[in-house]
């Protein structure tokens, strides 16, 4: 027999006494709208950063000699936000969080919003 959603009410094999558990451990590393795990920069990203120096800079007041990408996250929204920690000296880094829009909308990245005086042991957190 079903019920109104069209749910077998009386099927042997899932008693509607029992709750349905799809899982108890989720192995996803990423959900919609989440941050993922942190993954070593790639030329793609290096990429990013390059087409972000210059707003960066002139938001921060100061001159990169070096701007290397270290590590990043993402957050898929409509196109993808990144998280991205750069090194601009020896023992200096920043974290830059760069919006791409998707591609059909053909925008370059923009730089959204940074923080400074990070380290290289600094965590990529959401800000």
């Amino acid at each position: 027999m079903r019920d109104a959603w069209g749910l077998c009410s009386d099927c042997p094999e899932l008693p509607s006494s029992e709750p349905l558990i799809i899982s108890e451990k989720s192995s996803a590393t990423m959900m919609a709208g989440g941050l993922s795990e942190t993954k070593p920069a790639t030329p793609e990203v290096q990429q990013l950063v390059n087409q972000v120096k210059l707003q960066f800079e002139s938001q921060a007041g100061m001159n990169c000699a070096v701007f290397t990408a270290i590590v990043y996250k993402t957050q898929v929204v409509a196109g993808t936000m990144y998280f991205i920690k750069v090194q601009v000296s020896d023992d200096k880094y920043v974290h830059l969080k760069v919006f791409q829009s998707l591609p059909h909308e053909n925008l370059g990245p923009s730089l959204v919003s940074f923080q400074t005086g990070k380290t290289k042991d600094d965590p990529l957190t959401y800000f």
